[in-house]
């Protein structure tokens, strides 16, 4: 699992709201890239991905009282849980809504219509590729 734009400090003082969420597609395609290449070193073993993405409001916190956990969880994190769950190997699927916030910098193609446990159907989308066309964003860590 992976998150970003926790601080919100750091969101806002960012050139664009949206720079944290761009930056994490990012990280996942470079995931991709990086299992692929990995594949290709293997010998009767190809490692599979899946990724999930979506967008959203979370909590988080330590939790345990022996054993220190931070972690983040609420409906943003279900949804994404259900997008990985849901997907298919080597894609990264979303939801609308994150599919249309990103669609300046990504290319999506619609999945259609998925069975999402506790939403019923969902309208889902596919990662493409990022756009030739696509406005710069600063690389920093967000």
């Amino acid at each position: 699992m992976a998150a970003s734009g926790l601080n919100s400090s750091q969101r806002n003082e960012a050139q664009r709201p949206d720079q944290h969420l761009v930056e994490l597609m990012e990280f996942a395609i470079d995931l991709q890239r990086t299992v692929a290449a990995f594949n290709e070193t293997l010998f009767g073993f190809t490692m599979e991905l899946r990724i999930g993405y979506n967008i959203g409001d979370v909590t988080s916190g330590v939790i345990g009282t022996t054993k220190l956990y931070f972690d983040i969880w609420g409906d943003t994190v279900n949804i994404a849980s259900r997008m990985d769950s849901t997907g298919v190997t080597g894609r990264i699927q979303t939801t609308q809504a994150c599919a249309q916030l990103l669609e300046p910098y990504f290319e999506f193609e619609r999945r259609g219509e998925v069975f999402v446990k506790g939403k019923d159907n969902m309208v889902t989308y596919f990662l493409v590729g990022k756009r030739d066309s696509a406005p710069a964003v600063s690389n920093t860590v967000s």
